[in-house]
């Protein structure tokens, strides 16, 4: 009998794959839920069944977000982006303190050290853009209020994160301070040239390089810009999704938005399961039993943190009590930035504990934050019927 060929093999199990997670995909939209926990579960159970290697993975979750938060850029500009910072002042305040203090809190209370305490509660701090931004599409809230000042906090969010993770990496890994000084000063560099490329990337340069005389290049035009500023961020040490958002914003001000959004959404889709996958994918699921008990205690604390500070940060710009309550329950799911701050722990003694712990408490909270986005009207009704 022939030995089947290598290509053939692959394409069989690329075909496995992707039924899997269409059929984890359409049991979550059965359940009226968001496509997203069903392709996490599909990615774990990808990653029980095939050994997947983990340079892909990462290349997909970084793709995936890149995408994301792409289009979430593309709802704002930057002229816009400083007026909004100063508005979402007091909402981004309450998010911040709320949300790391109870999450330093617990961290205590589980026993962990001062720094895995205080390192946990910056990676639970940011609420996941990607699934956010995937979950009001999916249930077509984008036209509320407060999937606007939801947004804004992701933003605000966003760029905070994007300011802490090389102080972070500076904290965890340096061990004097010419390394703390050479991180600094390339952290600095690094985000000058992103400023630098939005201000030159205006209206007239991008619509210009955007203005393909055919749909093709306008796609590869556009993935080239959105390659380079997200490049730039990553290697400055920011991330990839902050420079891709910043372009998002770009290409918002260069009159070429909805041409391109026309054009991207379909790869959007894809990697947007690609990113959800490689997350669910990327898990150890030994270790994730076994750091679930600690996953849900976290996963209820840190929950009801976000609906609070949620809830205060809507009243803070006048929404009615109800919608501020949809604002809190929006912003449950974390994801990304949760895994990428976990992971900077890992050469640490105590970081694999807290890295696989991380991962269990990224995919309940994706599930438990979608089930609060799609149910937002009943739950948001009861909560504010409990208070006068």
């Amino acid at each position: 009998m022939p030995e089947a060929h290598p290509a053939g093999l692959w394409l069989l199990g690329t075909a496995a794959a992707l039924g899997l997670l269409a059929i984890t995909g359409s049991l979550g939209l059965r359940l009226r839920l968001s496509t997203a926990p069903g392709y996490l579960l599909g990615g774990l159970l990808l990653g029980i069944v095939f050994d997947i290697h983990q340079a892909f993975l990462h290349v997909l979750t970084i793709l995936g977000s890149m995408l994301i938060l792409f289009f979430v850029g593309l709802e704002f500009s930057p002229q816009s982006l400083g007026r909004r910072v100063r508005e979402l002042a007091a909402p981004a305040a309450w998010d911040a303190v709320i949300n790391m203090g109870v999450a330093w809190l617990t961290a205590v209370a589980l026993g962990l050290a001062p720094v895995a305490a205080a390192l946990f509660a910056l990676a639970v701090y940011a609420s996941s853009s990607a699934i956010i931004a995937k979950s009001l599409i999916d249930h077509r809230l984008l036209v509320l209020p407060e999937a606007e000042l939801c947004l804004g906090t992701l933003v605000v969010e966003d760029l905070l994160m994007a300011l802490l993770l090389p102080l972070c990496v500076v904290f965890l890994g340096a061990s004097s301070w010419q390394a703390l000084g050479s991180m600094g000063l390339s952290f600095m560099v690094g985000l000058l040239l992103v400023a630098v490329l939005v201000v030159l990337a205006g209206r007239g340069l991008v619509s210009r390089w955007l203005d393909q005389p055919e749909k093709g290049l306008t796609l590869l035009a556009s993935l080239a810009l959105l390659c380079l500023v997200a490049g730039i961020g990553e290697s400055s040490g920011m991330s990839a999704a902050v420079g891709a958002l910043l372009t998002g914003m770009v290409v918002a001000e260069s009159g070429s938005q909805k041409r391109v959004e026309a054009l991207l959404v379909p790869h959007r889709e894809l990697l947007a399961v690609g990113f959800f996958a490689a997350i669910g994918a990327s898990a150890d699921w030994h270790l994730l039993i076994k750091g679930l008990p600690v996953a849900v205690g976290l996963v209820i604390t840190t929950s009801l943190a976000k609906v609070v500070s949620g809830y205060l940060g809507g009243r803070a710009k006048r929404l009615s009590g109800q919608a501020a309550f949809r604002n809190g329950l929006m912003l449950v799911p974390r994801g990304e930035f949760t895994l990428v701050v976990a992971a900077l722990a890992l050469d640490q003694p105590w970081g694999g504990d807290l890295y696989n712990t991380a991962v269990a408490y990224v995919i309940l909270s994706a599930i438990v934050g979608t089930i609060l986005i799609r149910y937002h009207a009943g739950l948001s009704r009861r909560l504010a019927a409990l208070l006068p």
